[in-house]
């Protein structure tokens, strides 16, 4: 009996070819110019499974590897599906308001995802639906398993919980991170709903005794809607030793935001009649955990306060404009930004341009502070131009003005896309200095060192 199925093979060549301005007596040299060829191939062998496998070559200046990029095999049934996988970003769980996992955190990433495990996903078992999920670090010794189960109580209820865990080998126990969380949604009517999620974590930086450090909670009210106002506010309370590896925002290595008890508001105003918003919002919060401090915890609280305030207006012919004024209050300064941008965008062309202050009088003579490189303009532009049919051009800048120092960025694009599947593009300077939204970029707004790349570079892609 011949047994035969359908299959399915992709491709995807990119060829990048860069010229770099360098101090060599060589005005300009080629730098490491990179051939990528990756070929996808899809199966359905049997009803209820999927196959998919990416192999990849990478010819550079380091020689030539062929390595398994991607795979995964999936069995699904009406209300289920388990999936082995390797080196594919899998590890998504719903955190509504403390945001427990951020998958950058589990798959293991170095250049790409590298972990590998399964996933087991359920839904409509007894009003329950829910994932499962288990992962082996590649890049070290390690594993992760996360779980999620959740169900409707009610037509207006639901409950949901998480469970995290990171293993690691060596030191001293316990080698392992653990969070449980409960997390739940009232909705009253319309668009008002209240959130709540709660949870515990071990882990073995833990500092403090006391039992409630080691806990998070968050309530929100959202979406309280008066005629054209919306309403929406939340209470936290992050404690001391509340660390989850999994996350950004509580990571000794990212975010760090331990010890933080305080409230959040804002309120949306929908002009009657005109395409225009008003918007504020505020956050304040108290805090004994202070990362720029050795030891980061302090004896006594401090606060800190935030208010943001926003008008958004939209005009004939497509054009759009955004101001915002920006105030924090801390134990340091009052640090005040201003932020105006007007745009707009047809057929042919879009045009974005900004202009930012930053640190109002903040070091404005020059004097040396730790914690600001003081007062300064930011000035951005971003310009997309259809030549013709096939002929794009795309660029954005930035220049920098401060305290006896001028900076600047510079990213121009040509692309041409006159044959199916090909995509051909003439870079020159460094799209990474402004892709967070040009001046509101931190490679632009905190850096006053920052130079344009003298950087060419001829990138040539094919699909097929």
């Amino acid at each position: 009996m011949l047994l035969t199925f359908p299959v399915t093979i992709n491709g995807y060549f990119e060829g990048e070819y860069v010229s770099q301005k360098s101090r060599l007596p060589v005005a300009w040299d080629m730098w490491n110019p990179k051939n990528y060829f990756e070929m996808k191939i899809s199966a359905k062998p049997f009803p209820g499974i999927d196959a998919y496998t990416s192999i990849a070559a990478l010819s550079n200046g380091n020689g030539t590897r062929l390595y398994l990029n991607q795979g995964h095999i999936t069995f699904h049934k009406s209300n289920f599906e388990i999936t082995y996988f390797s080196r594919e970003d899998r590890y998504w769980i719903s955190s509504p308001l403390l945001f427990l996992v951020q998958t950058d955190r589990v798959k293991d990433d170095s250049w790409g995802p590298k972990g590998e495990g399964f996933r087991y996903d359920f839904w409509d078992i007894f009003k329950f639906r829910g994932a499962i999920i288990g992962s082996k670090f590649k890049t070290w010794d390690g594993e992760a398993y996360l779980a999620y189960l959740e169900r409707p109580i009610t037509r207006f209820f639901q409950l949901g919980t998480i469970y995290l865990k990171k293993d690691w080998r060596g030191g001293d126990p316990p080698t392992f991170n653990s969070v449980y969380s409960l997390n739940g949604k009232l909705h009253v009517k319309g668009p008002l709903n209240l959130r709540f999620e709660v949870a515990k974590s071990i882990h073995p930086a833990q500092i403090t005794q006391k039992k409630s450090d080691d806990y998070a909670y968050e309530i929100e009210l959202r979406s309280v809607r008066i005629k054209n106002i919306l309403i929406a506010g939340n209470l936290f309370n992050y404690g001391l030793d509340f660390i989850d590896e999994f996350s950004n925002k509580f990571n000794k290595d990212f975010d760090r935001e331990f010890d933080r008890k305080g409230v959040y508001g804002e309120i949306i105003y929908l002009v009657p009649g005109k395409a225009i918003n008003l918007v504020y919002k505020t956050r304040w919060y108290k805090s004994r955990y202070d990362e720029s401090k050795i030891p980061p915890v302090k004896e006594t609280y401090y606060s800190r306060w935030w208010n943001y305030g926003e008008i958004y207006m939209e005009y004939y012919g497509g054009v759009n404009s955004r101001f915002f004024v920006e105030s924090t209050i801390d134990t340091q300064e009052t640090w005040n930004h201003l932020y105006f941008e007007v745009g707009g965008e047809n057929n042919v062309m879009k045009l974005r341009l900004q202009y930012k202050i930053m640190d109002i009088g903040i070091n404005r003579k020059g004097r040396s502070v730790f914690y600001s490189i003081g007062e300064r303009h930011l000035v951005g532009v971003e310009l997309r131009v259809n030549i013709t049919d096939y002929l794009h051009f795309y660029g954005r800048s930035a220049i920098g003005m401060g305290t006896g120092r001028d900076w600047e960025s510079l990213f121009l694009q040509l692309a041409y896309r006159r044959f199916q599947n090909t995509e051909i593009l003439l870079e020159y300077g460094e799209p990474s200095h402004t892709d967070g939204d040009i001046v509101n970029d931190w490679d632009i707004a905190y850096n006053p060192y920052q130079r344009v790349e003298d950087r060419v570079k001829l990138l040539v892609k094919f699909w097929f």
